[in-house]
């Protein structure tokens, strides 16, 4: 009910305040217009507009516009800071995710969908019910993901997709990092592997997360870098990670060794404005990695919390 009763805020925004037109509107939420029309008529059945939009959460709509306006972004969502517990932050992130998926699988007629790997998407799964879907829809993973902390392995959060939409999925069986660039380069050569890195490299609707550079992140906890890596990334200005990639605050790649060991597609694949690529990140400690993404033109969709979003705005 929550979910239904955020959207149809939104679209009410949107028409009352904004002034968008009902085609519009469907465009950018990724609606039919004949869907458009019948949730303005329930918002007004829900007591949701009266001469205002009236709402809990109506300020975060208009946070969601100035971000957008701000940095050029394609949309934005942004879950209320109702609760400092790291888990329950994340769960929040994912619901948001997950109800702005089945939106767009409910709108496009074709799509790759890839899925990188974090804490926050690794809910994802859980939280996505899809409407019935006609359209031809394949699931792959964008990174590799022999890791030891199976919870986070993008091919879990991803097979339930894929299960639940009952659809194509295609697994990267390797490292996220290899060893060596030799290791990566094997890995990459094998038929099994590039034949779903192309697949991948084709993704048109992207779902990654935005990693910060500290002991705290996955990327060092799992053992994957180690402390001196660390510490010799800090130095040479890294504030934040998409797919193992690593960028300084201004969204600029970094130069290190480890990019050679990845084992994913190109962040360039990130830049084209024909894709949808969407950030699922928040929490105080990830406001630098977050701006330098969004300066770096990695992503276009951000699914953050409030106090993200003001500071962003701010900035």
């Amino acid at each position: 009910m929550k979910s239904e009763e955020d959207i149809i805020t939104r679209i009410a925004w949107l028409y009352y305040q904004e002034k968008l037109t009902q085609k519009e509107i469907a465009e950018y939420v990724f609606l039919s217009r004949q869907k458009v029309q019948r949730l303005l008529e329930r918002a007004r059945d829900l007591e949701i507009i009266h001469f205002h939009v009236k709402h809990p959460y109506y300020n975060l709509l208009s946070l969601e516009r100035e971000l957008v306006k701000k940095y050029d972004l394609k949309d934005a969502v942004i879950v209320p800071t109702a609760a400092t517990e790291v888990d329950w932050q994340r769960k929040s992130f994912a619901k948001a995710c997950a109800s702005y998926l089945e939106r767009l699988v409910g709108k496009h007629e074709d799509a790759i969908i890839g899925f990188g790997w974090g804490n926050t998407t690794a809910y994802l799964g859980d939280f996505f019910e899809p409407p019935p879907v006609n359209a031809k829809i394949e699931i792959v993973s964008l990174i590799g993901n022999l890791m030891t902390n199976v919870v986070m392995n993008p091919y879990i959060t991803a097979e339930k997709i894929a299960g639940k939409l009952n659809v194509p999925f295609y697994n990267i069986w390797a490292p996220a990092i290899a060893q060596s660039k030799e290791r990566a380069d094997v890995f990459k050569s094998e038929p099994w592997i590039n034949e779903v890195l192309q697949i991948a490299n084709k993704s048109n609707i992207i779902i990654i997360s935005i990693g910060e550079v500290s002991e705290s992140a996955s990327l060092f906890k799992m053992g994957y870098l180690s402390d001196s890596d660390l510490e010799r990334l800090i130095k040479k200005g890294a504030v934040g990670d998409i797919l193992s990639r690593f960028f300084d605050a201004k969204g600029r790649l970094i130069s290190d060794e480890v990019h050679e060991r990845v084992i994913s597609i190109p962040l360039d694949i990130l830049e084209d404005k024909n894709n949808l690529v969407i950030a699922v990140s928040g929490g105080p400690n990830k406001f630098e990695a977050i701006h330098g993404a969004i300066k770096g033109g990695f992503i276009n969709v951000l699914i953050t919390d409030e106090g993200i979003a003001k500071k962003l705005i701010g900035e």
